[in-house]
């Protein structure tokens, strides 16, 4: 193989020119400070634009604005649960939504005696809006991973740092009521963007907050626009992910929810399995998240439903069992249905 002779390097007349400049005392020279805006713009690579696809199983305490009563403060609390989320969560976060998806539509939660789990995305504002105006309790050192506003009965909170679930207590001022509130902001919370609104159960009528909800969700939608059952959002979900593009039709009434698609440690407990969230639909009150499962174990898998961490109303798989890791048998998909998002069902 014949090879071409380089251009030789014009090392000499380099040197020269620098012991000339040394011999006529040419010391001073101009210093500027290397930024991006020095660099030419044709030597700056742009970032590569998000490829959105098509679903695939195959792919890979004081309190702000009030008096402090240290309801639930804990000198050092935040800065622990930021600690912990800082070990446990090592990735890249991904980039925020666009501020329009950011306020898009209203998840609603309904407080009974069981804490309200409020995720939070890193970076972005979240509006909790209360039954009635309430002051806040919060641990002391709460400014080091979030920021925290009250106005009337509106928190606004927006997460500084990655942390793990900090308890915070809201005291509504007519009625005196505590409801307790944990909020958390992980790699699994990038997703909980809308507005999160709480209702409480009054003990005299249990169901009234309930049918509150229901009614407000009611309003949202058309009247020619029933809302799906369980069984029907998890058909919806299915046929998204098993059947071909011309049948995978959007059924009236239900409509796809941004989610956060990085894999979640642990939801099947004691297994050797990879699980990634897929895709999320909404209908009503109903939330359903598919949820793709790969056995990396070398032997088959019963896929034990009633052990799934987290608070679902219901759980079902594709194939109840399957097979070794890689085998062509060895994914198959949850679907998960609860009455809010996944990021909040998950705790």
């Amino acid at each position: 193989m014949t090879r071409t002779a380089s251009k030789p390097r014009q090392v000499p007349a380099l040197a020269c020119a620098v012991l000339l400049s040394c011999a006529t005392g040419a010391w001073a020279q101009e210093v500027s400070v290397a930024t991006l805006q020095n660099v030419p713009a044709d030597m700056i690579e742009p970032a590569p634009a998000a490829q959105p696809g098509a679903i695939d199983l195959g792919q890979s305490l004081t309190s702000p604005g009030s008096p402090g009563t240290g309801a639930g403060a804990a000198t050092g609390a935040a800065s622990r649960a930021a600690s912990a989320a800082r070990k446990s969560d090592m990735r890249t976060r991904r980039p925020p939504a666009t501020a329009a998806s950011a306020r898009a539509g209203i998840e609603r939660a309904v407080f009974e005696r069981q804490p309200v789990a409020v995720p939070l995305p890193v970076g972005r504002e979240r509006l909790i809006t209360l039954p009635a105006p309430a002051a806040l309790h919060v641990p002391s050192d709460m400014a080091r991973v979030a920021r925290i506003e009250i106005i009337d009965r509106t928190i606004y909170a927006t997460a500084l740092v990655p942390f793990t679930p900090i308890r915070i207590v809201a005291e509504l001022i007519d009625t005196g009521q505590q409801l307790p509130m944990d909020m958390v902001a992980d790699k699994s919370t990038a997703d909980a963007q809308a507005e999160l609104e709480v209702f409480v159960v009054d003990p005299a009528n249990p169901r009234a907050a309930k049918a509150g909800a229901a009614a407000d969700d009611s309003s949202d939608a058309a009247p020619e626009q029933p809302a799906a059952d369980m069984v029907e959002l998890t058909r919806h979900a299915a046929r998204q992910l098993y059947a071909p593009r011309r049948l995978a039709w959007t059924q009236t009434g239900v409509q796809q929810v941004e989610l956060n698609t990085d894999p979640v440690d642990g939801l099947i407990p004691g297994a050797r399995v990879e699980t990634v969230p897929l895709g999320q639909w909404r209908s009503g009150q109903l939330y359903v998240t598919a949820v793709r499962v790969t056995n990396r174990s070398a032997r088959p898998l019963e896929i034990p439903l009633e052990g799934i961490r987290g608070r679902w109303l219901a759980a079902s798989a594709q194939h109840g069992r399957i097979g070794p890791g890689g085998s062509d048998t060895d994914t198959t998909a949850l679907y998960l249905v609860c009455d809010r998002s996944f990021a909040a069902c998950l705790r």
